[in-house]
């Protein structure tokens, strides 16, 4: 518990000093906390019996964003800094802090970081559905138009993932509307792998769903 502790008063100083809007937006401590819970509880369900891994890797896991220049680098920055606090403060084991760092290393990619990784990567993803999730839609995209007054839902409403990944391959991007964004959000269940954590997206995403319908819904009748 005290290693914990330790480890959260760092989180705490480090994402305090994240000053550029783009990389702090929607990804404060309180995001950071919340990352945490959903991976105790997914590692709960799932039989990973090492808790003290899965809440340090979920702590850690958004610390690169504090020494990087662009959101995409985060991931690695993350996992050498972790790996320097770590190994500084002795507060693992060498074998462990190499699976802490390749879990975070790997929670912005798809695969990786063994079932820590995974545990830590739809914990993450986790805090994309729901009310949170709408919620970090439109404070991340708030330079955004809302929505299409004549296609509320926009175009990218119902696509999977894999047409996501399209779209950005081949330069479309995401979109051009908060409403995309939460179009996006929601195609991310897609990319949840265990059984725990697609059983919890799964009235978080149709409250989102839920959501688009009915601000189509306020928007055509009124």
């Amino acid at each position: 518990m005290q290693r914990i502790l330790q480890i959260e008063r760092f989180v705490r100083e480090v994402m305090g000093q994240v000053a550029r809007p783009e990389l702090k937006l929607a990804h404060d401590f309180k995001h950071v906390d919340r990352v945490r819970r959903w991976a105790i509880v997914i590692a709960q369900q799932e039989g990973f019996a090492d808790l003290n891994l899965v809440e340090a890797a979920a702590l850690l896991h958004d610390i690169g964003l504090a020494s990087v220049e662009h959101r995409r680098d985060h991931a690695h920055g993350g996992a050498e800094r972790a790996t320097q606090f770590l190994t500084a403060h002795h507060l693992f084991l060498d074998a462990d802090i190499s699976t802490i760092a390749d879990a975070i290393r790997s929670h912005s990619a798809l695969t990786g970081g063994g079932m820590l990784g995974t545990i830590l990567r739809d914990a993450d993803m986790l805090d994309l559905f729901g009310a949170i999730g709408i919620m970090r839609a439109c404070t991340s995209k708030y330079a955004l138009p809302e929505y299409d007054t004549h296609n509320v839902k926009g175009d990218t409403w119902a696509l999977r993932a894999v047409d996501f990944t399209h779209r950005f391959t081949s330069g479309i991007g995401m979109g051009s509307y908060i409403v995309d964004q939460l179009n996006f959000q929601i195609s991310c269940y897609d990319n949840l792998r265990t059984a725990s954590a697609k059983a919890a997206a799964q009235p978080l995403v149709a409250f989102m769903k839920a959501y688009l319908l009915q601000l189509e819904h306020e928007i055509v009748t009124n």
